[in-house]
């Protein structure tokens, strides 16, 4: 594979950045995209939906006493904006001019797992993302920080109701487990003061704040450690514990290059992480422009956005985000409704028999058609509002004057490796003789794409 493509893939979810690497050269369009934070407009359907709890609890009061088609009516809304917002975040990832910011939110999004199911709310779940957009480039335990206040993580995970002599241990052991030691790396003792001193800590109006009357204000020890305790303190403390800086690191080359990164690669970028105290940008830099020096592909299975967007691109497809939303709900990873706390795993996850026969549907049914499959899927989201389904595939080559410079071209834009069988298939669907000029050329050419496309070789990065 192409250098450029590979590492287009890598720091971002299609191939489309590749122009832009190869025009500005590695460094420079690390550099271009680490500049500066991506700014972020509150969406309108955001900004006209309910702001509270007691906003969207009254909504739903007054449909109590109304007729079956008002509550249908309301419960229909609900969702559109819930789908809306879930084709909001992946229009960023294909669409913005910072797609490496916009892969390293969804990473924090997957990291510091909040659902649209559990938090109910759309603008908490605005002002979450906000949180991660201000901070992803800027200091790591800040970040933190900011999300434990987020009214929408104290409402996923039920810190509410965590209160001085009733206390909810759920923010407390993910804030550990998840967020920052990883499983191991702390005591009962620990995860039982961390939460005694996020007692109290209920929603606000932008963002979480301490009911003093509900605040534990004993005495707490962590990590040997003790005092009168808020949660800001225990994370400084926290920040102190050997483990946090390769926590992360591992999880970020996960996300980014390896399904199973070297100890000596965790190591290395854990004690980078550490040496600059949190700081993502500089942390980001020296990480992506060193791996991206690699050559080698095939360490990474492609999950199910960067396999989608880069089909799109690739084939020039009109996107429909909202199509694209529920298609990556089939193959597992819906969009703000993550299986669990844990968020998607990632790895063969992506990879299993059903997402594999998923994606190959879909490769399909843009090269083929389908009218049986295309009236079911237009069925399937009048309910959101998805507009018509259907696709128009183009393929837009540098070099098509022989079935050799196509053949070329295509596999060194899509796979990272080719084999013997794949070569024997792809001479057998274009062979030498290919007429660029014949009238079924473009279809025969988009042929070799769906082999492609279906290909093992291609589900991996």
């Amino acid at each position: 594979m192409d250098i450029n493509h590979l590492n287009s893939l890598r720091l971002t979810f299609s191939t489309k950045a590749s122009p832009k690497i190869e025009s500005l050269g590695l460094n420079g369009y690390i550099e271009s995209q680490l500049k500066e934070t991506v700014s972020l407009k509150e969406p309108d359907f955001i900004a006209n939906s309910p702001k509270t709890l007691a906003e969207i609890n009254a909504l739903k009061k007054s449909t109590k006493k109304g007729s079956k088609e008002e509550k249908k009516n309301l419960n229909q809304e609900l969702d559109q904006i819930n789908f809306k917002w879930k084709a909001y975040i992946l229009e960023r990832c294909n669409g913005a001019d910072s797609p490496v910011q916009e892969k390293i939110n969804m990473f924090f999004q997957n990291h510091f797992v909040v659902t649209l199911k559990a938090v109910k709310l759309p603008y908490w779940i605005f002002k979450y993302y906000e949180t991660i957009n201000t901070h992803a480039l800027g200091n790591y335990r800040t970040l933190v920080k900011e999300i434990v206040y987020s009214n929408a993580m104290i409402k996923y995970l039920d810190n509410q109701q965590n209160q001085k002599g009733k206390i909810n241990e759920n923010l407390g052991r993910e804030l550990l487990e998840l967020f920052t030691l990883g499983e191991g790396n702390y005591t009962e003792s620990d995860i039982k003061n961390t939460a005694l001193s996020l007692a109290g800590l209920s929603f606000g109006k932008e963002k979480g704040a301490y009911r003093p009357k509900l605040k534990d204000n004993s005495n707490k020890t962590v990590f040997g450690r003790s005092g009168n305790f808020k949660i800001d303190e225990v994370l400084d403390i926290i920040f102190e514990q050997p483990n946090t800086p390769y926590f992360l690191a591992e999880k970020l080359l996960k996300w980014f290059f390896y399904d199973n990164p070297s100890q000596v690669l965790i190591t290395k970028y854990g004690g980078i992480l550490k040496q600059h105290n949190f700081e993502l940008k500089p942390f980001f830099k020296i990480l992506f422009t060193e791996e991206c020096q690699n050559p080698t592909g095939g360490n990474q299975i492609k999950n199910p956005l960067t396999f989608l967007l880069q089909v799109h691109h690739e084939l020039e497809l009109s996107p429909n985000y909202k199509l694209m939303a529920f298609i990556l709900k089939n193959q597992a990873m819906d969009v703000y409704e993550q299986p669990n706390v844990k968020g998607w795993k990632g790895g063969k996850d992506w990879l299993t028999s059903q997402i594999y026969t998923d994606r190959n549907q879909f490769i399909d049914f843009v090269i083929d058609g389908n009218p049986r499959f295309e009236k079911n899927l237009n069925k399937r989201l009048e309910k959101v509002d998805a507009g018509k389904i259907s696709f128009v595939p183009k393929l837009k080559l540098k070099n098509t004057s022989s079935a050799h410079s196509i053949l070329e071209e295509l596999t060194r834009q899509m796979v990272f490796e080719t084999n013997a069988d794949m070569l024997s298939e792809l001479n057998q669907l274009l062979t030498y003789d290919f007429d660029p000029k014949a009238e079924n050329a473009i279809q025969r050419v988009l042929r070799v794409y769906q082999y492609i496309a279906k290909s093992p070789e291609f589900q991996i990065i």
